[in-house]
C-alpha cells in the first residue's frame, strides 16, 4: 500500500473559516519512509495566541513562510495516487482540500483514521490522542504539534497496525461505503485492480455498457457507486452487473470529455441522455493542453486549433513534436461537437499547462 501520511497545524478548527500554518507529508511504501515534505504556511491572518503556544509557530515565522498556493502543487503531487492517512483524519483532509480548492485543484483520496484504527487494533488504551498513544506503544518522543513530527508518530502508528491486523487496516480505508453489490464472480479485493488515478468506469451487462462514467480517482468512484444498492445510477440494475471496465486518462478533464462525446453519442440503461453544452465565450487560441498523463514520465495532450477542440494523444515528458505530426497521430473528436465549454475552466486551474502556436 502507498500512504501519504498528513498533520497540519492551523488557525482554529474550521476548515472553510480558519487557514493552514505548517503541513507535513511523509510517504510511506510497504512499511518503508520515502520522502518527507514540511513547511510553515503565510496563512494571511494573525495566528491565535492559544495556537502560536501551543504550536510555537509565531506570526513572525509564518510571515516569512510561503502561501499555501505557493506550494498547493507540490502538496498535489505528493498526495496523488495515495492513500491519505492522518489522526483524525477528518480534520487534516479537511483542511487540505479546502486549501487546495482555494488553489483551483480538485482533491479526492481515500483515507485511515488512525484514531479510529488505533480503537480498533489496540483496545484498552487510556487515551488515543497521538502524543499518549506513541508513549503507551512505546514510540520514540517527537516534536508534538509541529506538522512533521506529529505525521511521523502517526506513521509510525499505522505501520505497528499493519503488522498486528493488516485486514483491519484495509477495511478501515475510506472512499465509499462497503460495497452492498459487485459484478458476478466478483470478489470485493477485485476492486483492487481499479487504479486510484482519474480516467473513465464502463459498468457492463450481459448486452453490454450499463453505466459510463469518469473519474477523479476511479477506485473511490467504483466504490460510491456499489455502495449504492437503494439510490444511484445502478440500483436498479445492480443483479445483472457482470464486469467492470476502466480506462486510465490521467488528465480528469480528457475523461470528462470523452465520456461526454461517447454519451452524446450513445444510450445506455443507467446514464441520463447527455447534450454537448453550447458555447458563447472567445474563441479558444490555438495551443496544445498538457495534463497528467497515465503514468510518470508521460502527459496527456489536448489539441485546439481554429476555436475547435480537435483531439488528444500521450506523450512523453520531453517528448517534441510538431503539430502536424501531432494531428496526424491523434484520437480525434467528432468534429459536429463544441467542446469548448470543458476546456474553458481548465485554463485557469494550477493542474493544466498551455503551450500556444
Amino acid at each position: 500500500m502507498r500512504y501519504a501520511v498528513v498533520d497540519v497545524e492551523s488557525t482554529g478548527g474550521k476548515p472553510g473559516k480558519e487557514r493552514v500554518i505548517e503541513v507535513g507529508i511523509a510517504l510511506m511504501d510497504d512499511g518503508v519512509i520515502t520522502d518527507k515534505f514540511d513547511s510553515l504556511v503565510n496563512p494571511g491572518v494573525p495566528i491565535p495566541p492559544f495556537v502560536q503556544n501551543l504550536t510555537g509557530i509565531t506570526d513572525k515565522m509564518a510571515a516569512a513562510a510561503p502561501r499555501f498556493a505557493d506550494i498547493a502543487q507540490k502538496v498535489s503531487s505528493m498526495l496523488d495516487g495515495r492513500v491519505f492517512v492522518a489522526h483524525n483524519v477528518a480534520f487534516d483532509y479537511g483542511f487540505i482540500r479546502e486549501e487546495l480548492r482555494r488553489a483551483e485543484i480538485p482533491f479526492e483520496s481515500e483515507r485511515i483514521c488512525t484514531v479510529k484504527l488505533s480503537r480498533r487494533v489496540f483496545p484498552g488504551m487510556g487515551s488515543y490522542s497521538l502524543h499518549k498513544l506513541s508513549d503507551a506503544l512505546g514510540l520514540p518522543d517527537f516534536k508534538h504539534h509541529r506538522a512533521l513530527g506529529d505525521a511521523l508518530a502517526c506513521a509510525e502508528i499505522l505501520k505497528l497496525a499493519e503488522a498486528k491486523d493488516p485486514e483491519r487496516v484495509r477495511a478501515e480505508i475510506r472512499g465509499g461505503a462497503r460495497p452492498a453489490f459487485l459484478p458476478r464472480g466478483w470478489a470485493e479485493n477485485d476492486l483492487e485492480r481499479i487504479p486510484r488515478m482519474a480516467g473513465i468506469l464502463r459498468f457492463l451487462g450481459r448486452d453490454g455498457t450499463l453505466y459510463l462514467t469518469s473519474a477523479r480517482n476511479m477506485r473511490i468512484r467504483a466504490l460510491a457507486l456499489l455502495a449504492s444498492a437503494k439510490r444511484g445510477p445502478l440500483s436498479s440494475v445492480h443483479d445483472g452487473l457482470r464486469d467492470i471496465q476502466f480506462e486510465c486518462t490521467g488528465s480528469e478533464l480528457l475523461a470528462k470529455i470523452c465520456t461526454a462525446v461517447e454519451l452524446a453519442c450513445h444510450r445506455y440503461p443507467c446514464n441520463v441522455s447527455v447534450c454537448i453544452p453550447s458555447d458563447s465565450g472567445a474563441p479558444l487560441p490555438d495551443m496544445i493542453l498538457f495534463g497528467a498523463g497515465r503514468k510518470d514520465g508521460e502527459k496527456s495532450a489536448i489539441l485546439v486549433r481554429g476555436g475547435r477542440v480537435l483531439g488528444y494523444r500521450f506523450v512523453g515528458e520531453k517528448e517534441m513534436l510538431s503539430v502536424p505530426v501531432f494531428e496526424s497521430t491523434m484520437e480525434r473528436f467528432p468534429e459536429n461537437f463544441n467542446l469548448a465549454p470543458y476546456l474553458r475552466p481548465a485554463l485557469f486551474s494550477n493542474s493544466y499547462r498551455a503551450a500556444f502556436f
